[in-house]
């Protein structure tokens, strides 16, 4: 990258608000050390203690979306990246990562429903979830009986966005998936 390059990308990220930002492989190791940065970084920030626990929550939640579900192009390679900022006074945060191609609908009917969701049904779900006790015979993908998402969208101000683009180098074997939410 060469000095231009770097400093449209630094004025682009500043006009974006970011304050947090990671991209490259995960793994566990990665997680751990980004959430130890996270907790420092949202120490200077000026939020209440209620709004720096739902963004740390939401943070790791995608953070951990993209370590156990992210496509891998290459074994122990899991590509993703991960940010916060601040838009006025709310706070985003984002991730994205690669998904297999045949996970897309599964996933955005899972978005969509919950997009559609009020906060009440959100926690309703939430507290159904938890006492689920057949979640591995209905979702075999799905590593944390289906909290994750209910998690975001029920710590989020606003119905979370998302989208998905195919990844033209995969052969059409992933796609792109994003996440927004904001607090």
């Amino acid at each position: 990258m060469d000095f231009k390059a770097f400093g449209a990308f630094h004025g682009g990220a500043a006009d974006a608000g970011v304050i947090f930002f990671y991209t490259g492989a995960f793994d566990s190791e990665v997680v751990n050390a980004l959430s130890s940065q996270l907790k420092e970084r949202l120490e200077a920030e000026s939020a209440s203690a209620a709004v720096k626990r739902k963004l740390f929550s939401t943070f790791i939640e995608m953070a951990q979306n993209v370590l156990h579900y992210g496509g891998a192009p290459s074994p122990g390679n899991k590509p993703g990246s991960i940010g916060m900022g601040r838009e006025g006074e709310s706070y985003w945060v984002a991730c994205g990562n690669l998904v297999a191609h045949e996970h897309v609908q599964r996933l955005n009917d899972k978005l969509e429903t919950l997009r559609n969701m009020s906060l009440a049904e959100i926690k309703a779900a939430y507290r159904e979830q938890l006492a689920n006790d057949a979640h591995e015979a209905n979702d075999a993908i799905s590593k944390g009986a289906g909290l994750g998402l209910l998690t975001i969208a029920r710590d989020s101000g606003h119905p979370i966005a998302f989208r998905f683009e195919a990844d033209p180098a995969s052969g059409g074997h992933f796609s792109y998936f994003h996440l927004k939410t904001v607090i």
